[in-house]
């Protein structure tokens, strides 16, 4: 089975290269992760279903960029940023139940802000530390 996923990776991606696979007891995937080009490395976890739950990449041993995280419908529930594992930027939770949106904004890792919108887009919360 590895070698079959080397191999469809290989075609796929092209210069990539799965090096490193993980699995739940029952032969699913559980995480995958595949060496990008200029040293990034892609990491996938997934629910037991079979189902995206995470995507986000590294490198040098560091969360790099956007990381995205999923319900297992496959809708998004969570983005985050990263600058050499730091928490950056807006992280953004979606709510699914009630469709608010709550926008975490970190600098140099640390939370500054707390806004969280209802599903119209309207601000109904706003904390600051």
């Amino acid at each position: 089975m590895i070698i079959l996923l080397l191999f469809v990776s290989s075609i796929v991606f092209g210069h990539t290269k799965v090096i490193k696979v993980e699995y739940y007891p029952d032969g699913t995937v559980k995480m995958e992760m595949v060496k990008m080009k200029k040293g990034f490395v892609k990491i996938t976890q997934y629910y037991p279903s079979g189902d995206v739950f995470e995507i986000g990449y590294s490198k040098n041993g560091k969360y790099q960029g956007q990381w995205t995280r999923y319900d297992e419908e496959g809708k998004i529930i969570a983005t985050a940023f990263y600058q050499n594992s730091i928490k950056i930027g807006s992280w953004n939770h979606y709510n699914r139940w009630d469709q608010s949106v709550s926008k975490v904004s970190y600098q140099n890792g640390e939370a500054v802000a707390l806004r969280t919108y209802d599903q119209s887009g309207t601000l109904i919360a706003y904390e600051t530390r």
